[in-house]
């Protein structure tokens, strides 16, 4: 079991209504992960404060991860991580389990790094991906790679999924990674870079 020692400033917790403008981190609002560009969710849906608190909890330590990158101007200045997939609503009559359900309780967001002009930079997202696996606290990342553009064209995001956060910010993290291609697993223990053909 770890402790996060949470910055007042941004400690949801110390929020009287947690809404989409809450602030997670310098420049990150929950707002940041209500979707991917496009195809927002709105976080009204979520009736209970206390629901809210809870997924702002969660939220916070994806705030931590994206800081650490888009704040890392001596790494990553070249680079910035946005959101791919982030908080799920499902349907009225959905079922929701599994990664569906981490997703719509903030526990698990995809994200993609993008270059400068907007494109996936595969290697970055890989050096990303390490950084994020030896300096953050997560319970499991997952390294996706794809070819289902119509195209065929690659693509890459990572799943980071982050444990259910108690009120006190304590949660036991299992830091386990694996890398997938194609919704098939590549490894289970270790990150494996996949790049573009040339």
């Amino acid at each position: 079991m770890s402790l996060i020692l949470v910055d007042p400033i941004y400690n949801p917790q110390l929020v009287s209504n947690v809404t989409s403008q809450t602030k997670l981190a310098p420049g990150v609002t929950i707002a940041k992960f209500l979707g991917a560009y496009g195809d927002r969710t709105n976080f009204r849906h979520i009736r209970f404060e206390e629901d809210r608190k809870q997924i702002a909890r969660n939220l916070y330590m994806h705030a931590l991860a994206l800081d650490s990158i888009n704040g890392n101007t001596t790494h990553f200045n070249d680079v910035r991580v946005i959101v791919s997939e982030g908080l799920y609503r499902g349907g009225p009559t959905e079922e929701i389990s599994g990664q569906t359900k981490a997703k719509r309780d903030g526990e698990l967001i995809y994200y993609q790094v993008i270059d400068r002009e907007g494109n996936i930079d595969f290697e970055k997202t890989f050096d990303v991906a390490v950084y994020w696996k030896d300096n953050i606290s997560f319970n499991q990342m997952y390294l996706d790679y794809d070819t289902y553009n119509p195209d065929g064209s690659l693509t890459a995001q990572i799943g980071l999924e982050m444990p259910k956060m108690s009120e006190t910010f304590e949660a036991t993290f299992s830091q386990g990674i694996s890398t997938w291609f194609n919704n098939n697993m590549q490894s289970d223990d270790e990150l494996v870079e996949i790049l573009p053909e040339s």
